[in-house]
């Protein structure tokens, strides 16, 4: 009977990918722009690489067919955008999930992630093709990885990797021009026909741990570019008759001018921009914002902002405003408070090139080289709070400095927050916020709440802890003095592992000894 269910929900699922399939054979051949105007949606505006993945979601909205995306992932049916160059092979290879280093040097082959997820997984891959520097929807198709594939080439792949990790991965650092890059012996391109490993990260200091104790850049798996060429190749070629994708828009040469006289900033929101110019010209609309259109302004766009063209990269005009003064302090303007702008912000402090010293405000590293504060001397902080914490607990900076801890940089007198920073940033340590104290741990994976408290009761040696005994062995363990209410208020989410009684104000390890305690 349960055969005879599967067979049912696999022939379900197969006819639910055919009529996926014959739905998008509407969008075949049009531009990406051209479907976004059927959709409701200008693929310009919806970030790197025109969008595709944001533009599919919407035609999936558009076909009826949006239900089928969560019961795809229910199913172990993954979709994936390709875009193809104009000579039929793709744009780039295909990444997947990071490698977890200490599990790929633990596992087997036969209960390897890499296996289970190419024996499980079906794909559908939703393939666009660049021509004449326009890309358009060449189609969709159905992949799984075929059993040959996955014990020949990609088993390969695994052992490779598998005994890199086994035998230490050898890092080595290369000059290259204006910078040094750390090369290593994981499976590349070269040594698969089907796979490799590649660096996957928010930047060069986002670093994870070897199984050794090195730390080495986040790696993802890939798929080889070539290979999805080969599986994508039997789609049938584009048939392009006229595209609208780089058209000018139909303004006059008075409507320009207008524009033009009102753009008095450098740089502006997606949402400002369009704002400033339908007050000017009340039935303009967001498909007249096109490369061409920015173009004839001297401006163009990198979403979520177009700006002037005198900057090459919207980075450069970051680094301009940054670096500019000693300090620099997030503004309430709305260019300095979107995701973009948060998590490049974010990367310049990863690479100590700026440091907190308040909750808004930032020293550049051009103040602290001045003041004789180099990165040598940043980095050196981290290694010695590091060595100081050889223990796996967790911990925060006043846990250091009641320790005994010093370094030759508590001469420049920054408040807690700026040391708390450099912490922060360190690759081997996570950190954790709460109740506006920040704690650090080792660890390979990111901490959160729930495990912190749990933590503090068995390092009690308890099942359970009532308020005030929580708050006395924070401030015990960490130097941290908390107040009841506050404390009180953050544990009332916490309705499993670990379990919180408000009538008691106590907090269990979990729920059944919550249980145990009532009887």
């Amino acid at each position: 009977m349960i055969e005879n269910n599967n067979v049912y929900h696999d022939n379900i699922l197969e006819q639910d990918i055919k009529n996926n399939i014959e739905a998008f054979n509407q969008f075949k051949n049009l531009s990406v722009f051209s479907i976004g105007k059927l959709v409701g949606v200008n693929p310009f505006l919806m970030g790197p690489h025109l969008g595709t993945a944001g533009l599919v979601t919407k035609m999936y909205t558009y076909t009826g067919l949006d239900n089928l995306v969560k019961k795809y992932k229910q199913s172990g049916i993954s979709i994936k955008t390709i875009r193809i160059q104009g000579n039929g092979t793709p744009k780039e290879s295909m990444s997947f999930e990071q490698i977890d280093f200490q599990n790929v040097a633990e596992e087997i082959w036969d209960k390897s992630f890499i296996k289970n997820k190419f024996k499980n997984t079906t794909f559908l891959l939703v393939v666009f093709q660049i021509q004449d520097n326009v890309l358009y929807y060449r189609g969709m198709k159905s992949w799984r990885m075929s059993t040959r594939t996955l014990e020949t080439e990609v088993k390969s792949f695994w052992n490779h990797l598998h005994t890199r990790i086994l035998e230490g991965v050898t890092l080595t650092s290369v000059k290259q021009k204006n910078k040094t890059i750390v090369e290593n012996n994981l499976p590349s391109m070269i040594e698969n026909t089907v796979m490799h490993t590649r660096p996957k990260a928010n930047d060069s200091n986002d670093k994870t741990e070897l199984p050794d104790g090195q730390l080495i850049t986040k790696h993802s798996y890939w798929l080889n570019a070539g290979f999805i060429g080969e599986i994508v190749s039997d789609l049938p070629p584009l048939k392009v008759e006229s595209s609208i994708e780089n058209s000018i828009s139909k303004l006059s040469s008075s409507e320009f001018d207008l524009i033009k006289s009102n753009l008095v900033e450098t740089i502006y929101t997606i949402e400002e921009f369009y704002t400033l110019v339908k007050r000017q010209l009340p039935e303009f609309n967001l498909f007249q914002i096109t490369d061409k259109f920015l173009s004839e302004l001297d401006f163009k766009i990198s979403p979520p902002y177009i700006f002037n063209t005198k900057y090459k990269k919207i980075n450069d005009y970051f680094d301009n405003i940054i670096f500019a003064q000693p300090y620099f302090s997030i503004s309430n303007e709305e260019v300095f408070n979107t995701d973009f702008f948060l998590r490049y912000l974010k990367k310049l402090e990863n690479s100590l090139s700026i440091v907190k010293v308040d909750n808004s405000t930032f020293i550049t590293k051009y103040a602290m080289e001045n003041a004789g504060l180099m990165k040598k001397d940043l980095l050196s902080f981290q290694s010695a709070a590091l060595t100081k914490t050889m223990k796996n607990d967790y911990f925060s900076y006043k846990t250091l400095k009641k320790d005994g801890f010093t370094h030759d940089i508590d001469q420049y007198g920054f408040d807690p927050i700026f040391y708390e920073s450099l912490i922060t940033q360190s690759s081997n340590l996570k950190s954790l916020k709460i109740l506006d104290t920040t704690f650090f741990k080792r660890s390979n994976r990111s901490l959160n709440s729930k495990n912190f408290f749990t933590n503090l009761l068995e390092s009690q040696n308890e099942v359970s802890l009532n308020l005030n005994q929580i708050r006395e062995a924070i401030e015990n363990l960490y130097s941290e003095v908390i107040s009841y209410d506050s404390l009180e208020k953050f544990l009332l989410k916490y309705n499993k592992a670990p379990y919180y009684s408000s009538d008691l104000a106590r907090l269990f390890i979990d729920k059944t000894n919550y249980v145990n305690y009532l009887q």
